[in-house]
């Protein structure tokens, strides 16, 4: 979806152009990023596994955080006997990882601009 970390136009377009909105919206979003990569673990039942992955994609898709949504995806469909791979899980789970890190810092960047 593009090089942006987070899609700034449809943010924009979200809280209408108004700046102490969208930091505090980006700032609820670090905190939900944070809690939610904190609670994913492959090893949990597809029940919580999925609900964390599903949680913190409607918060990245919110801010335009598309490419942490879009893992959060393939997140999601690791679930089901046949689609439960822990191996499968801990790889995604760590380029997740990254790229919510990578993300909260671009957040951080963006709440602290001028």
């Amino acid at each position: 979806m593009g090089n942006a970390l987070i899609d700034l136009n449809h943010l924009d377009r979200y809280v209408a152009g108004d700046r102490i909105l969208r930091d505090e919206i980006l700032g609820i979003f670090e905190e939900q990023a944070e809690m939610w990569i904190r609670m994913l673990d492959p090893n949990q039942e597809d029940a919580a596994w999925k609900d964390a992955a599903h949680a913190l994609k409607g918060a990245s898709r919110g801010v335009g955080a598309w490419d942490v949504g879009d893992l959060c995806q393939d997140a999601e469909m690791l679930v089901g006997d046949e689609r439960r791979d822990l191996v499968k899980r801990s790889l995604l789970l760590e380029d997740l990882r990254a790229k919510v890190l990578e993300t909260v810092e671009e957040v951080k960047r963006l709440r602290n601009s001028a």
